[in-house]
C-alpha cells in the first residue's frame, strides 16, 4: 500500500516530504471514516500518524483547514454512505478527531486563511515559519501541485518571481534538516508527474510514491460495501447480483478506480442492467482510452483464450502462462518478440497469450499511431510523453498485463534520449518502464514487427526480448485447415479444402490473407442470392486474389525473422521450402540466411 512506503520513510528519519502521483482523485478507504475522497483521506492518516496539526493549501482555495462535518456530506452526496447516516462519526478510543489537540479559534479571522490563496512571498514565509516552529508537529498537503511548480521552461534558476522563489522553498525544505527533526510532513500531490518542474522528481530527499488504481481485493470490497449499504428493494443492489456476480465484477473493471467503479454500478441500477457486460466493456474501453489520450487502447483476451496458434506457440505460451499462474518468474521472460512476414497473426498470438495466462490486454502506441490530439500542459511540447507515463503508471496499476506495441520497425521517435548528440530515441519512461527488472512476471512486453531490421537499438537489449517467436506462412495442410475454421459457419456442403488451397500456387498465402479470400468467397455467395457459400465461390475467391507482397519480398521478412532466432523451438514445427533449406538437423544456417538476404535486397532494392 502506497501509505505504508510514507510511513516507513517518516519513521525511520529518511524523508519527510513526498511526491504523490497517479491515482491522486480517487475514493481512499479509513478504517473509521469509510470510504473518503484523496485530500481528507491523506488528512486523516496524517492525524493517524501523530500530526497535532493538518492543514492543506492550494493555489485557488489557498489554506484548507479539515471539516470532518463536511466530509460527511460528501460522502452523502456521493451516495457512498447511507442515506441515514449519522452526521458525527464515532471514533475508536485510540484515535483522536484530527486537530483536537489544538485550540483553533476563529478560522475566519486567522490572517493565513484570510490570505491571497495564491503563493505569495508573504504566504510561502508563514508556511516556513509553521513548519520550523517547534509547538506543534504539522502535516501539510499542498494539492495540484502542477499550477504551483509547473513544467515550464519560465521557471529557471535565475528567476526571481513568487513561482520560482515557490519552487526553489519546495526543493530546500526537503532537506531542511531542522524541519525533520521537528518530525513535520509534507505531502505534494500532482496527477501526472510531467506536469510539474522536474527538479522534484529529481530531489533524492523527496521519494515519488505512486497512489494505484485499486487491486482486486479492494475493488471487491467497494462493490460489496455498495451493495451492502442499498436497501433490499434498490435497483443497485439487484444490479450487483449475488456474491458470484460482484466477484465477476471485481475481476472485470481492473483499470478502474473506484469512482468508476461507483459511476457504471449507478448507470446500471438507472437502466435496471446488471453491471457487467456491454455497459462495463464500452465504459472501460472509453474511461481508459480517455485518460491516456489514446495512447493506450485495452483489448479482451478472453474471446481468444479457447482458441489455438500453431504448435510451437502453443508450447511457448503454455511455459509462460503456467509460470505466471504458478508465480514462477524463471519462467517468464521480461518480453517476447513476434517476427515474420505480414498477416501471420501477431496480434492474434498477444491476445492469446494473454488469454491463456488470464491476465489483461492493452494495446500501447507511439506518438504517429494515437488519432487523436493529446493535451498539451503548460505549453509544453512534450504532451505524448505527458499521456504516456500516465498510461505506464496505468499498466502497473493492473498488472498482470500483457502489453501489446505493434510495428515496432515503425516507431516514430518523440523524445530524445541523447538531445545532445540529435539523435532521436524512444521517450526515456518507455525505455525505463521496459528495462525495469521489478515488473518481471507483471508485466509481459510483446512486440511485433515484420522488418526487425529496422527496429530501433533498444529493443535488441539484453533482457528486453529474449523469447523471440517467429511465425511464418502457414504449410498446405495447414492453409486447408484455418480456411476450414473460416468457411464451416457458413456453409453446409462437403469441401475439399485441400485441393482449393493446398498446391504450390497458394505458397505463401498468411492467415489474413484466408480471412480475406473467405469474406470474398461470402460476397459472391451473396450476390447469387445464397446465404451458404459453395466450393466454387472459394475457387473464384482464391484464383482472384493477390497478394499483398510478391513472393520475393514475404521470403525477404520471413529470412529476416529466422535470422533473429535464438532457439528452434521457436521456428514453426513445418516450413514451407523456401524455408526448409535454412534448417538442417535443427541447426539454423544463419550464414546461409545472410547469403539470400544479400541476393533479395539486391532484386528489391532494400538494404538488410
Amino acid at each position: 500500500m502506497f501509505w505504508e512506503q510514507i510511513t516507513t520513510h517518516y519513521r525511520a528519519g529518511s524523508a519527510h516530504q513526498f511526491l504523490l502521483h497517479f491515482n491522486v482523485q480517487d475514493l481512499h478507504y479509513d478504517d473509521a471514516y469509510g470510504y473518503l475522497p484523496a485530500m481528507p483521506y491523506l488528512m486523516e492518516q496524517l492525524n493517524l500518524l501523530g500530526c497535532d496539526l493538518v492543514v492543506g493549501y492550494n493555489s485557488v482555495q489557498g489554506i484548507i483547514f479539515p471539516n470532518v462535518r463536511q466530509w460527511r456530506r460528501t460522502q452523502k452526496m456521493l451516495e457512498i454512505v447511507p442515506p441515514d447516516a449519522a452526521d458525527e462519526v464515532p471514533l475508536p478510543d485510540e484515535r483522536s478527531r484530527i486537530n483536537s489537540n489544538l485550540a483553533i479559534g476563529k478560522l475566519h479571522e486567522d490572517p493565513v486563511v484570510t490570505m491571497e490563496p495564491h503563493p505569495s512571498e508573504e504566504l510561502q514565509n508563514r508556511l516556513s515559519h509553521l513548519l520550523r516552529q517547534g509547538r506543534a508537529k504539522v502535516g501539510l498537503i499542498i494539492n495540484f501541485l502542477e499550477q504551483l511548480a509547473p513544467n515550464h521552461p519560465s521557471l529557471t534558476s535565475g528567476a526571481n518571481d513568487e513561482s520560482q522563489r515557490f519552487l526553489n522553498l519546495l526543493n530546500h525544505w526537503a532537506s531542511d534538516l531542522d524541519i525533520r527533526r521537528r518530525k513535520q510532513i509534507i505531502l505534494l500531490v500532482t496527477q501526472n508527474t510531467f506536469d510539474i518542474h522536474p527538479s522534484l522528481t529529481v530531489n533524492p530527499e523527496i521519494p515519488v510514491v505512486e497512489m494505484p488504481f485499486p487491486d482486486y481485493a479492494q475493488r471487491l470490497k467497494f462493490i460489496a460495501h455498495l451493495h451492502a449499504i442499498s436497501p433490499d428493494d434498490a435497483p443497485m443492489r439487484e444490479s450487483l447480483g449475488d456474491a458470484r456476480a460482484r466477484e465477476e465484477f471485481a475481476r472485470e473493471t481492473a483499470g478502474l478506480n473506484l469512482f468508476g467503479i461507483h459511476d457504471i454500478a449507478r448507470q446500471a441500477a438507472t437502466t435496471q442492467q446488471e453491471a457487467r457486460g456491454e455497459l462495463l466493456l464500452n465504459y472501460r474501453q472509453e474511461s481508459i482510452k480517455t485518460f491516456s489520450h489514446g495512447v493506450l487502447e485495452v483489448g479482451e483476451p478472453r474471446e481468444v483464450a479457447r482458441m489455438q496458434g500453431p504448435s510451437h506457440v502453443n508450447r511457448a505460451i503454455q511455459d509462460i502462462a503456467d509460470g505466471l499462474k504458478q508465480g514462477d518468474w524463471r519462467r517468464i521472460p521480461r518480453g517476447v518478440l513476434l517476427l515474420g512476414p505480414a498477416g501471420t497473426g501477431k496480434v492474434f498470438i498477444a491476445k492469446l497469450l494473454a488469454g491463456k495466462a488470464e491476465t489483461a490486454f492493452v494495446q500501447l502506441r507511439y506518438a504517429s499511431q494515437v488519432g487523436e490530439v493529446a493535451i498539451s500542459v503548460n505549453g509544453n511540447e512534450g504532451s505524448y510523453e505527458r499521456n504516456l507515463i500516465a498510461a505506464l503508471s496505468f499498466i502497473r496499476g493492473i498488472a498482470p498485463v500483457v502489453v501489446f506495441i505493434d510495428e515496432i520497425e515503425q516507431a516514430s521517435p518523440h523524445t530524445s534520449m541523447q538531445p545532445e548528440q540529435g539523435e532521436r530515441g524512444l521517450p526515456v519512461s518507455l525505455v525505463n518502464a521496459m528495462s525495469d527488472t521489478s515488473l518481471r512476471g507483471k508485466v509481459l512486453w510483446v512486440g511485433a514487427t515484420n522488418r526487425p531490421d529496422l527496429m530501433p537499438a533498444i529493443f535488441r537489449r539484453t533482457g528486453i526480448f529474449d523469447h523471440k517467436l517467429i511465425l511464418l506462412p502457414p504449410t498446405p495442410f495447414e492453409r486447408a485447415a484455418i480456411l476450414k475454421i473460416f468457411c464451416e459457419p457458413r456453409t453446409q456442403e462437403s469441401i475439399d479444402y485441400q485441393s482449393i488451397i493446398g498446391d504450390e500456387r497458394t505458397d505463401g498465402i498468411t492467415a489474413r490473407d484466408l480471412w480475406l479470400i473467405m469474406q470474398r468467397a461470402r460476397n459472391l455467395a451473396l450476390r447469387n442470392n445464397r446465404e451458404q457459400l459453395i466450393e466454387a465461390d472459394l475457387r473464384e475467391a482464391v484464383d482472384d486474389f493477390v497478394p499483398d507482397h510478391s513472393r520475393e519480398m514475404q521470403q525477404f521478412m520471413g529470412l529476416l525473422a529466422m535470422r533473429e532466432a535464438n532457439s528452434r523451438a521457436m521456428l514453426p514445427d513445418a516450413l514451407l521450402p523456401q524455408y526448409q533449406e535454412f534448417v538442417e538437423d535443427n541447426r539454423i544456417d544463419k550464414t546461409k540466411i545472410n547469403r539470400r538476404l544479400l541476393e533479395l535486397s539486391g532484386e528489391l532494392g532494400l538494404q538488410a
